[in-house]
């Protein structure tokens, strides 16, 4: 899968491309929200991982922004502490929010759901 990385920290950056890397996707990551629109404006993605707060644009304004690109994006939130702006995210086309620190068996669960919705997506695809 190709997947899309937005977190101003650059620990969180480095180790989910790592992760993500290693278990075979192709994966671009970019720290800011602005940055994400212009990436999503010149690929096609099929996940993002978004931080909720970060600075230049909010991971509910980037959201709000990628949906008008493009709705078929699979959005997951990633969020240190769950407040509003997170269930707003959600409210807005996140499948969920993770919260940092989060487990790699999430990570690997949340590829595994989107691997799975993307195939019954194609199959159902008339030829």
């Amino acid at each position: 899968m190709r997947i899309l990385v937005v977190d101003d920290e650059a620990i969180i950056r480095h180790l989910l491309t790592d992760v993500l890397k290693n278990d075979q996707h192709q994966v671009v990551a970019v720290k800011n929200g602005k940055e994400a629109v212009e990436k999503v404006k010149g690929s096609n993605f099929d996940l993002i991982f978004s931080d909720v707060h970060m600075p230049v644009l909010n991971g509910l304004e980037t959201i709000k922004r990628i949906r008008n690109i493009d709705k078929s994006i699979t959005i997951v939130m990633m969020d240190s502490f769950p407040d509003l702006l997170s269930e707003l995210a959600q409210e807005e086309g996140a499948i969920t929010c993770i919260h940092k620190p989060f487990e790699l068996k999430d990570i690997r669960e949340i590829l595994k759901k989107t691997q799975d919705l993307k195939k019954s997506k194609e199959e159902k695809v008339p030829l």
